[in-house]
């Protein structure tokens, strides 16, 4: 069978809309995978569903919707809040989130923070790609990036706040973890003992332990996603 490859547009989908895909794309559909005229791509936009369209001009990028594959449907997923860490591997964090399924993206800075920004726009593309790969129909949302101690100062929502803690000695992830937890990653080296004292202040913070091995701040996202995906959907 075929591949079909699979892009988002920003645009609006509807039976006989033309789209204009970006020139990437249509060179991923068109000289790569060597879809011609009147061929398949599959579209989608976050909002409208999944779209079969056929190729009309792929010197102009263009598309023509045909007929909804999949109706827009509410995808759920988890919230993580994670540090800014190596670009590498912070890439690999938001691409295999992504593909999990998490709703909400919060990059913070932290003590041991080497970095204090990221390119977002290079962000963005990590994510689009990896639900296009993945199947989704939502984009997760990628927040402004904060100062840990602003966004635990400024936190209003009810949910906990379920902090991974190396140190041992804390709760087992699934004692503590609800549908609503929200997961802060800790950071290459951890977090700081000032970082520890802080979050005594707020009662919506609660440590936890994955075991006795010490997770990267990639893979410990990618455990707790799947804990919660085992849980909740």
């Amino acid at each position: 069978m075929k591949h079909i490859p699979r892009f988002y547009v920003p645009t609006t989908l509807d039976s006989n809309q033309e789209v204009t895909l970006d020139s990437e794309q249509m060179h991923h559909a068109h000289v790569v995978l060597r879809a011609e005229v009147g061929d398949i791509v599959r579209v989608f936009n976050a909002r409208d569903g999944e779209w079969n369209c056929k190729i009309l001009n792929p010197k102009k990028n263009t598309v023509m919707c045909c007929n909804r594959e999949k109706e827009q449907r509410e995808e759920k997923g988890a919230t993580i809040i994670c540090p800014l860490i190596n670009p590498n591997r912070f890439a690999i964090l938001l691409e295999k989130v992504t593909e999990l399924g998490v709703a909400n993206i919060i990059p913070v800075v932290t003590q041991y923070c080497q970095y204090k920004g990221f390119n977002c726009r290079k962000a963005e593309q990590i994510v689009i790609h990896a639900c296009e790969q993945s199947g989704r129909l939502t984009l997760p949302k990628l927040h402004d990036v904060v100062k840990l101690q602003n966004f635990l100062k400024g936190y209003k929502a009810s949910a906990r706040i379920l902090v991974g803690d190396e140190r041992l000695g804390s709760a087992k992830l699934q004692e503590v973890i609800s549908e609503d937890s929200v997961f802060l990653i800790g950071p290459e080296g951890g977090f700081s003992d000032e970082e520890f004292e802080l979050f005594k202040n707020y009662n919506f913070v609660h440590l936890f332990s994955f075991g006795k091995n010490i997770l990267r701040s990639e893979t410990s996202a990618i455990a707790f996603v799947s804990v919660w995906n085992n849980n909740f959907l």
